[in-house]
């Protein structure tokens, strides 16, 4: 038997090791050990695999599971008398409560946890609890009790040698200094947790502080050691895989270009919104959509900045019924973990109401997902001239880009620019201005045909056009044809007493998928063809060929 509960420690240390680097596999062997305890009838060892997979659980955010398996986990020790197994199961259930923003649930089973705590000198499970409680005095505005909970942590792990515990803690104590404007106090702590997480080589947490040591560099107008910090966490973060805090890189790093490179900003913002889509990040989108509203709105592009805001109402009520059904299922595990053997009948007729109330937040879940995705669609597609929106053709473009084959196809970008726009509106006013958009878009459309490739609305009356496959000279003469076909629909306008056709100038840039490293080489090149283009006389093809 001795060895049997050798083996077990040995799995579950395992387990609890790799919770957050791997939470499927932590998960696989904290059940397998589970299994082995009950064929022997080792509770303790029971207990513990099940707080294991309960701990796997949260680290994939899989909350319910969390609960469930947390729950039976302090039941078990509570049967045995066990205060240290009870005080981490019960930190356990408090962090699920947390994440629910159910913070006076939070807070009872926190304190509860340092109650079972009072006689035994577990440092790193009180460091903990009280460093839970300090995120939850900080979320509830408790400025004086977070502060003091945090103080408490970091002493305890401070005279216990808890180093890692230091570093998470004192990254906490540096935010709550940043959302008080103390930049260099916060600056202080966090620059001691980066060079203790440099030495115990965490890469996640690395990644997180450098993100807000970046934020304060850039709130100081510091933007080259901004860059520097956001660029060193995302590298970090996508060697790992993870996706959740790539996502908030990507948004500050949007943000350093907002003002000088809408390209680059839009980049970022589009990749992270493709993260947050696979993760199911709701919280994340919706602050994206909300920075995209803004962004339209302060450009006049009005039909974009209400698709977005539509696209943020519609994640925000997604949130609110995911937040009520996981509340509810937690009601659920609790009736029925608190009352089992009791009142079974009372408690079967509310586990059915309950069911019942589950099932009408999933079917609105369901249904909002649907609008969302029918209005990804909208926001993909350019609604006034009905082509790809330039969302979609970055899209594309990223897609094409992570393609590991076809690196020596040929490929090229091409930027075309109605000449002389504004003469065209100031003529004949917006209203025509749009209907001379739409056919020009129309004609492209119809020149471009069944091209393996991408044709799309750039924005105002530029457009962008991405080909896969055709040759040097092909690309020549597929470019002049759109050309020609945009001079020969015969639009016109007036200009200093003289009536002018609408025509197009082109710059392009064509070359081998392995001869650039990111996409938006192609936009710079394609873009500088076209400045040669205007500069050259308009109404021509400028190509550069790598």
């Amino acid at each position: 038997m001795d060895l049997v509960s050798e083996q077990l420690t040995d799995l579950i240390k395992e387990s609890r090791r790799i919770a957050f680097q791997n939470p499927s596999q932590a998960f696989d062997i904290a059940y397998e050990a589970k299994l082995i305890a009950e064929e022997n009838d080792l509770e303790t060892s029971q207990a513990a695999a099940l707080f294991a997979m309960g701990l796997a659980c949260r680290s994939m955010t899989e909350l319910e599971r969390c609960y469930d398996h947390a729950y039976d986990s302090y039941q078990l020790y509570e049967q045995l008398g066990n205060n240290r197994g009870m005080a981490e199961a019960l930190n356990l259930i408090g962090v699920v409560y947390f994440y629910y923003a159910q913070y006076e649930q939070a807070l009872e089973h926190f304190l509860n946890a340092l109650f079972h705590l009072r006689d035994l000198e577990e440092f790193l499970v009180s460091s903990r609890v009280y460093n839970n409680l300090g995120e939850v005095y900080r979320e509830v505005g408790n400025e004086e009790e977070a502060f003091a909970a945090f103080e408490q942590a970091l002493q305890i792990s401070q005279d216990n040698h808890l180093q890692m515990n230091v570093a998470v803690i004192l990254e906490n104590i540096g935010e709550m200094h940043f959302k008080n404007s103390n930049l260099d106090i916060s600056y202080d702590y966090l620059q001691k947790s980066y060079d203790m997480l440099i030495e115990l080589d965490d890469i996640t947490s690395l990644a997180e502080v450098e993100n807000k040591i970046g934020k304060i560099h850039f709130i100081k107008k510091e933007f080259e050691q901004a860059r520097h910090f956001y660029d060193s966490a995302l590298k970090r973060l996508e060697h790992t895989g993870n996706k959740f805090y790539t996502i908030d890189v990507l948004v500050k790093l949007a943000e350093m270009e907002r003002l000088e490179n809408e390209s680059y900003f839009l980049d970022y913002l589009n990749q992270a919104v493709q993260h947050a889509e696979q993760i199911h990040a709701r919280k994340k989108l919706s602050r994206i959509y909300t920075i995209l509203t803004e962004f339209y709105e302060e450009k006049g592009q009005y039909h974009l900045a209400l698709d977005y805001f539509k696209r943020y109402h519609i994640v925000e009520q997604a949130i609110e019924t995911q937040v009520v059904s996981q509340k509810l299922k937690i009601i659920k595990i609790e009736l029925n973990k608190v009352f089992t053997g009791k009142e079974v009948e009372h408690i079967s007729k509310m586990n059915e109401q309950l069911e019942n109330e589950i099932a009408i937040q999933k079917k609105l879940l369901v249904k909002l997902e649907k609008a969302n995705v029918d209005l990804s669609d909208e926001v993909y597609y350019d609604e006034l001239t009905k082509v790809a929106s330039r969302r979609e053709v970055t899209k594309y473009l990223q897609k094409v880009w992570n393609e590991e084959s076809h690196l020596n196809h040929d490929i090229a970008l091409m930027m075309l620019d109605i000449d002389y726009f504004k003469r065209y509106n100031d003529c004949y006013g917006h209203v025509q201005g749009d209907e001379c958009l739409k056919q020009v878009a129309a004609c492209m459309k119809s020149a471009f045909g069944n091209q393996k490739g991408i044709l799309g609305r750039y924005g105002g009356e530029e457009f962008v056009c991405f080909t896969n496959g055709l040759e040097v000279n092909e690309l020549k003469q597929f470019a002049e044809s759109i050309r020609q076909a945009v001079r020969d629909l015969n639009l016109t306008y007036h200009f200093n007493g003289k009536t002018l056709p609408v025509t197009i100038s082109v710059g392009a840039i064509h070359c081998k998928k392995s001869q650039l490293t990111p996409v938006l080489d192609m936009y710079v090149m394609a873009d500088n063809e076209l400045y040669r283009a205007k500069n050259n006389g308009r109404n021509r093809v400028e190509i550069r060929v790598l």
